[in-house]
């Protein structure tokens, strides 16, 4: 079962293969982007990030943190993703605002992480490592995945459009994979989000000791 659900999987990346690197591209451009961005930053601008991220740390040293609360709030801003991703695939002009998602999103971990190097030196990359790759790992392959199931449906709907003799039927059949696809990794989704809620409090509090 592990050994035919590798080669599925191994398939469907092969096949694509290109979509896969302009989109792993586009989140790497986005990553390059956030981190310069904090080198952009007006003084006044770093000052209140500062402080922010110093108050963050101190409610983690000084108050429990409820990691049901941080997964209730992952999951909402997760799920909103998938749904924007889900809606994007079923549109024909999606496509180019997938991109945009996938490079916003890494904008979003390049900036994070950027501006925890930039206040902690040597210390922020260690504290990048033990709290934001994680849950990365997990979570941005998933993204890019769904990101390559919205494109490939698109492409299916203007083929549908311009090919006569592929009926509704197999077009709905295709919807129903597509949305089976993308419920499938937002189960894998799901386990970056505990990672998010119950393992990286630990590595916080264990940087912060």
């Amino acid at each position: 079962m592990i050994k035919k659900i590798r080669g599925v999987l191994s398939s469907h990346i092969n096949n694509n293969i290109n979509t896969y690197f302009f989109l792993l591209l586009m989140f790497v451009a986005g990553v390059s982007a956030g981190a310069f961005t904090v080198n952009g930053l007006s003084s006044i601008q770093k000052s209140e990030l500062t402080n922010f991220f110093q108050g963050f740390l101190e409610l983690f040293k000084h108050q429990r943190v409820d990691s049901n609360e941080i997964m209730r709030i992952s999951i909402i801003d997760n799920i909103k993703i998938v749904a924007v991703l889900w809606g994007l695939g079923v549109t024909i002009i999606g496509i180019p605002f997938i991109y945009f998602l996938i490079g916003v999103r890494g904008f979003t971990t390049g900036f994070t992480s950027g501006f925890i190097i930039y206040i902690l030196g040597f210390k922020g990359v260690i504290f990048t490592i033990l709290t934001i790759l994680p849950k990365e790992i997990i979570i941005v392959p998933c993204i890019i995945a769904l990101g390559v199931n919205g494109i490939n449906f698109s492409v299916n709907i203007i083929k549908s459009k311009s090919i006569k003799h592929m009926t509704k039927e197999s077009l709905k059949t295709n919807f129903f994979a597509y949305c089976f696809v993308t419920l499938l990794f937002l189960c894998f989704i799901f386990a970056g989000i505990l990672v998010e809620a119950y393992v990286t409090p630990v590595f916080i509090r264990m940087m912060i000791s």
